[in-house]
């Protein structure tokens, strides 16, 4: 499933994006490696095979696509002038090694036939959603809930983020000259990403709004630039705070980009997955300590217990707002006990 990863360093973020590109690159190679039968060097270089096959024009795996799709989008009216836009993009993120060992049964056959494509269609995340559940709820989105210039936008935006391939100077073209590190040389897979205070208004904009949809990036690694004001949920329940603030709202506010009305969340009920790592006896560990024992007082003083799921948030929303003047007349007042005041 999709991830947040937030980090408040621009260097941090640089080194995550790396070690998460690296290990992915690992973890797809094992995956295929199993299914396949083969060593992971050979896994790789199969799974580009296969991914080339998507776009033989008289494949039965690209006619098959080409069916699921305009299945999907029978229902969706606003749609089907995008029809063939759409078809492009499915096919072309379903080709990425990424997508090859979640979503294909490789261990069966090695060959691109309609009832592989469409087995495909039908396996289920983590979450329990099957690739055509993500489908259909991303074209129901842009049907009903977009304005005729938000669906072109996000479509837009989908259509540009490029895939790359298995290699890594073919990843590399994919990413905007803003998005790299001209300090290193770095190994990349296209489904990790970074948004930090460098990265252009109008890479930032693209990068959120294909976040909120079924394909890349899987990874979004952020800096507080993403932490307020903008929404990461439609497609994603786990979120890393990889540095923490000395500050609870802050985490607060970071984990409130993925727990909002229509997260996926909600269409899984299924729990937002939070991570807050730290290295022992070291100041991570002292930083967590502080910011957990500041969450329990806050609770202490706030006489409430803290939670962040989109249930709570719901209930909270939904309470009646305390007058301002019972609030006033509540409020403690330091200044009574400065001597000289009364």
């Amino acid at each position: 499933e999709k991830v947040v990863v937030f980090c408040h360093f621009i260097r941090t973020g640089y080194a995550l994006r790396r070690a998460i590109s690296g290990r992915i690159k690992e973890t797809i190679a094992a995956e295929a490696a199993a299914k396949l039968g083969l060593t992971p060097e050979k896994a790789f270089h199969e799974l580009e095979s296969i991914g080339l096959r998507f776009f033989d024009a008289d494949s039965h795996a690209r006619s098959e696509i080409e069916t699921q799709v305009t299945q999907l989008l029978q229902k969706h009216e606003k749609l089907h002038v995008h029809a063939a836009n759409v078809q492009e993009v499915v096919r072309r993120f379903l080709r990425t090694p990424s997508f090859l060992v979640r979503f294909f049964p490789l261990e069966k056959t090695q060959r691109l036939t309609a009832e592989s494509i469409r087995a495909a269609f039908q396996t289920k995340d983590s979450s329990g959603i099957s690739l055509t559940g993500m489908l259909e709820h991303f074209f129901e989105f842009l049907d009903v809930r977009c304005s005729d210039q938000a669906r072109d936008e996000i479509l837009a935006a989908v259509n540009s983020m490029q895939t790359g391939s298995i290699a890594d100077r073919d990843a590399l073209n994919s990413f905007e000259p803003d998005e790299l590190d001209e300090r290193s040389e770095e190994s990349l897979m296209a489904n990790v990403r970074l948004v930090n205070g460098t990265t252009k208004q109008s890479t930032r904009q693209r990068l959120m709004l294909t976040f909120n949809s079924p394909f890349f990036p899987e990874v979004l690694i952020a800096s507080a630039v993403m932490a307020e004001g903008v929404d990461l949920h439609r497609y994603c329940r786990y979120i890393v705070h990889h540095d923490l603030c000395w500050n609870p709202s802050t985490i607060e506010q970071r984990t409130g980009r993925i727990d909002r009305i229509g997260a996926k969340v909600e269409t899984t009920k299924r729990s937002i997955h939070l991570y807050k790592p730290f290295i022992a006896a070291t100041q991570d560990e002292r930083q967590f300590r502080v910011v957990s024992d500041r969450e329990r007082w806050f609770n202490i003083v706030m006489g409430a217990e803290y939670h962040d799921d989109a249930a709570s948030t719901e209930k909270q929303a939904a309470r009646i707002q305390l007058p301002a003047a019972i609030s006033e007349e509540l409020c403690f007042r330091l200044e009574s006990h400065i001597p000289g005041n009364t």
